[in-house]
């Protein structure tokens, strides 16, 4: 596994698990 993140394009980069778990947990809805 590479020490680096790979960041020319969405289509490389993948979400880690703590990244999918922060997506997830995130709070919906209309902040108007």
């Amino acid at each position: 596994m590479s020490d680096f993140i790979d960041l020319r394009s969405d289509t490389v980069t993948k979400p880690t698990a703590e990244m999918n778990q922060a997506i997830q947990d995130a709070p919906l809805g209309d902040d108007v």
